[in-house]
């Protein structure tokens, strides 16, 4: 009796032992009577209960979880070949003709309407290399240059979302109607990302692609346009503001060179600039709105930088005005070119270019300053014709408003 009752006893431990955190284990060979003390054999293992701190162990998890879904970089031959050398080393002193200065921005849009082959066609002709295009997807698929969600600042009509209209419904639409210079551009329609490509490629012209809407359609078609022309990986990079969309793409597609765009206070102002600061407010009807997109701001201050190491960017496309020689250095460490938008003025160029020695994006190619001619001729202390040459656009400017 004592033999049964001592071996049912230990079977009900053992039974409720799993449910401890601190139980004795038994080996598979023991005896099942306890009572021979010779052959059995006990083996306690002691479960530690170690819990970490509140908050550390969610931080453990997003930065594992940030270091193995971080993408690979490009290869960096497609890098040199689309941004050029960086200024300053070796290669751009041996081959300065390489080294990457202008961008037209929407291919100098105030010079030409914006992303038409009008427009690139004028920066061929003034031997500008680089463009700068927006790209949407419209109804059928198709993939259109536009940069705006409809046609009315383009074209003053009522349309105002192409993803809704086939191409067949707007390809023959006016968008030069309201542009400056609309007499030396006549009936100027939209144009088509593959019609660009074309002109574009035999031109030998570089180009940043910029993604606009996050749909499906552009991710898909952007892939499929770097599938069916590989030269394309040589000759352009893709951008947008959206890092989740840049992280698509190049999550499909490794090889394919990418850009983050930048600009503060984009959740809760439609504009930005130095002297202004956030204006426009997005929501100036709904305080608690426009408040809750003030904080989403500042918080995405401190994550876009993350972002671009997360999808591997080999560029950041920044607002000019909040660019300075330490912005330029912070990203240059990491190996990523800082691009400016938009460098428009003569001075703000010539800064880009003798100080920043950065690339900028520029809406027009006029007024742009000759340095590496003359930057050795110009004394730093005395203005010189450099000089002049840089203030005489503003100085028209002025009279004009006067």
């Amino acid at each position: 009796m004592a033999t049964c009752a001592t071996r049912m006893a230990w079977r009900a431990s053992a039974a409720t032992s799993k449910y401890s955190s601190i139980y004795p284990r038994t080996s598979q060979n023991a005896p099942v009577c306890p009572n021979v003390q010779s052959s059995t054999i006990t083996l306690i293992q002691r479960r530690s209960l170690f819990v970490l701190p509140l908050g550390l162990d969610v931080g453990i998890v997003g930065i594992s979880a940030y270091y193995l879904s971080r993408l690979k970089k490009p290869d960096q031959k497609n890098v040199l070949s689309v941004f050029g050398p960086e200024p300053g080393s070796k290669e751009s002193e041996t081959n300065p003709e390489k080294v990457v200065k202008c961008i037209a921005h929407r291919g100098a849009a105030l010079d030409a309407p914006e992303n038409t082959l009008q427009a690139f066609k004028y920066c061929v002709e003034r031997d500008c290399n680089f463009v700068e295009l927006d790209v949407r997807s419209c109804q059928d698929g198709k993939l259109v240059l536009l940069h705006d969600q409809g046609l009315g600042r383009l074209a003053g009509n009522n349309v105002t979302d192409i993803r809704i209209m086939d191409w067949d419904k707007i390809k023959d639409i006016d968008i030069g109607t309201n542009h400056p210079n609309r007499q030396h551009f006549k009936e100027v329609h939209l144009c088509l990302l593959d019609e660009a490509l074309d002109y574009l490629l035999a031109n030998n012209v570089r180009m940043i692609i910029d993604i606009k809407g996050d749909d499906n359609q552009v991710i898909d078609g952007i892939l499929k346009t770097f599938a069916a022309r590989p030269t394309l990986y040589q000759y352009a990079a893709v951008t947008c503001f959206n890092p989740t969309v840049l992280y698509q793409i190049r999550s499909e597609d490794p090889q394919i060179v990418g850009a983050i765009s930048y600009r503060p206070y984009c959740f809760s102002a439609q504009d930005y600039d130095a002297d202004n600061g956030a204006t426009n407010p997005r929501y100036p009807d709904n305080m608690p709105m426009q408040m809750a997109l003030r904080v989403v701001d500042f918080f995405h201050s401190f994550v876009w930088r993350w972002s671009a190491r997360w999808c591997s960017a080999s560029a950041v496309l920044l607002h000019k005005d909040i660019v300075s020689p330490c912005e330029v250095s912070y990203w240059r460490a990491l190996g990523i070119r800082c691009v400016g938008w938009c460098v428009n003025r003569p001075l703000e160029k010539l800064y880009w270019r003798s100080v920043l020695r950065a690339p900028y994006l520029a809406n027009t190619l006029l007024g742009e300053p000759d340095v590496d001619k003359n930057q050795d001729k110009e004394s730093n202390d005395e203005p010189g014709p450099l000089v002049d040459k840089m203030l005489e656009p503003e100085r028209q400017m002025s009279s004009e408003q006067n």
